[in-house]
């Protein structure tokens, strides 16, 4: 019998998408189910390290080849808006190259509580260098649109109102990915989390935010620490620790912060919720305790460093890297 061309070309197409499952394929991050998916449909759950390339750029960039020697497989990259989006280029597409992704977080408003400072920094986000570079790296891409909005006696609702004209101004700029989205009190107060996080998530066109709440002085108690992560897991929010830091002291230290980060990495690692600690280095004096490696060399593991890096519930014997990479 004689068959045409026509017919064999049907047929090729047919057998292409029939054998081709296209449900779980992407071209960015999203949530499902309480859980951040790759670009591939896959889970990953974020286990990363805050950099300050905003104000040590060199060093930052230079440092980036000492994380993966810890399996590190997110890198939230400090920055500040006004900055050269060039540079924050460069680094984007370093953490690429070395296969960790980028989370771009924006420090200026930092503790503000107006809703006008958060939205400079969509500005930011939407002004026109910027979406050059946040379209071409969107599969990799996860956003913190500002980090740590909000002081303590910031109300929920006003957290939540404000940055539902934020995710808006995102979305219509045309960005798809993930959005992250810090607690309020200065990153550490969950309840806005747990009260809005669903109406948030329900709003967003894309149906595609990822909450971060910062653990230092306001999560002193294990039992709080262990009861919070438990009920955003129950809830399906899809949630990151974001900053944390430790026992430092005994909690004389200028954040009052006594964190059990054993009970905090245990929980993560059995709920399997991203964290990353707070930070590789360059701290002022302040916060020195907080350093991650050595600023004498940017490579030398403290012993906070040794703990999250090195420990059973750590960093390296944890991470796995995003599947877009394979």
């Amino acid at each position: 019998m004689k068959v045409s061309k026509r017919y064999w070309f049907i047929s090729f197409v047919l057998l292409f998408f029939i054998g081709c499952d296209t449900s779980t394929q992407k071209e960015f991050f999203t949530v499902n189910d309480g859980k951040l998916l790759d670009a591939n449909g896959q889970e990953f759950v974020i286990r990363g390290m805050n950099v300050p390339h905003a104000w040590f750029p060199d060093q930052s960039y230079e440092a980036l080849n000492e994380l993966t020697k810890y399996n590190v497989n997110c890198v939230r990259i400090v920055w500040e808006s006004g900055k050269e989006a060039s540079e924050l280029e460069k680094v984007v597409a370093r953490c690429v190259d070395l296969q960790m992704i980028p989370m771009v977080e924006l420090h200026n408003a930092t503790g503000d509580s107006t809703e006008t400072k958060l939205l400079e920094m969509v500005d930011y986000y939407t002004s026109d260098q910027m979406k050059n570079i946040i379209i071409k790296y969107e599969q990799y891409l996860l956003l913190n649109i500002a980090n740590e909005w909000g002081d303590h006696t910031m109300t929920d609702e006003y957290w939540r109102d404000s940055y539902l004209k934020a995710i808006q101004k995102m979305r219509d700029a045309g960005y798809r990915t993930t959005l992250v989205i810090d607690a309020s009190g200065w990153g550490q107060n969950i309840s806005p989390i747990i009260t809005y996080g669903k109406d948030l998530n329900d709003a967003d066109p894309m149906h595609n935010i990822l909450f971060s709440v910062h653990m230092y002085g306001s999560w002193n108690d294990v039992e709080k620490i262990r009861s919070n992560l438990r009920k955003v897991k129950q809830l399906k929010l899809p949630l990151i620790i974001g900053e944390f830091g430790y026992n430092f002291n005994e909690g004389d230290n200028n954040l009052a912060c006594k964190v059990n980060h054993e009970v905090l990495l245990e929980e993560c690692q059995n709920l399997q919720i991203g964290y990353l600690p707070w930070s590789w280095t360059g701290n002022n004096e302040a916060n020195q305790w907080l350093d991650i490696v050595s600023r004498e060399d940017w490579k030398s593991l403290t012993n906070w460093g040794d703990d999250v890096m090195n420990s059973p519930e750590g960093i390296k014997l944890n991470a796995l890297k995003a599947t877009l990479f394979d």
